[in-house]
């Protein structure tokens, strides 16, 4: 893994300056990843113009991300624990962006208690904690997570969808003592 002064070097700029724009090995690596190679996320808004269905737009937006980050797991690793380590080390909150970004022709279909739960259960398909949840407790083959989140992903949408479209009296359903 590259220090800042490897960095600093082969950009042909000071140590001092490099360090003022990332102090810490750990703020070089947090940058570095998502920068340069991050495309496919970069992406994602595209998919509202390329698929109509919402629940297969975000099925798509989920196994793209999800191969990218297996393409990067050592280094998504390494910042995840750099993160519950350092309080300096802080993990960019963009899921819930890019959500939305998804999902904004089914907003009004739901109320905000409903697409709140929609968004935030679909917070945890994207990134590098549900790719370690599976690796570290599954047999699945790592070239299969990715459909197995997109299913995932699909399944959620497409709930959420249909008890909003149920009148009020059927979705809500007789709880357990």
């Amino acid at each position: 893994m590259p220090t800042v002064a490897d960095v600093a070097e082969r950009a042909d700029v000071a140590r001092a300056t490099a360090y003022r724009y990332f102090p810490t090995q750990e703020a070089l690596l947090l940058e570095t990843t998502f920068l340069g190679d991050s495309g496919p996320i970069r992406s994602l808004p595209d998919l509202i113009d390329e698929i109509p269905d919402p629940s297969l737009r975000v099925a798509e937006a989920v196994r793209r991300t999800a191969a990218w980050t297996l393409g990067r797991e050592a280094r998504l690793r390494t910042i995840l624990r750099m993160s519950l380590e350092h309080d300096s080390v802080q993990r960019p909150a963009r899921r819930r962006r890019y959500i939305a970004g998804l999902l904004q022709d089914v907003e009004t279909e739901m109320s905000p208690d409903a697409y709140e739960q929609l968004t935030g259960s679909l917070t945890l398909l994207f990134g590098i904690d549900p790719i370690i949840s599976i690796r570290d407790n599954s047999d699945i083959p790592p070239d299969r997570i990715p459909d197995l989140l997109a299913w995932a992903s699909r399944a959620l949408v497409q709930s959420a969808l249909e008890d909003s479209a149920r009148p009020a009296t059927q979705s809500k359903r007789k709880r357990r003592p």
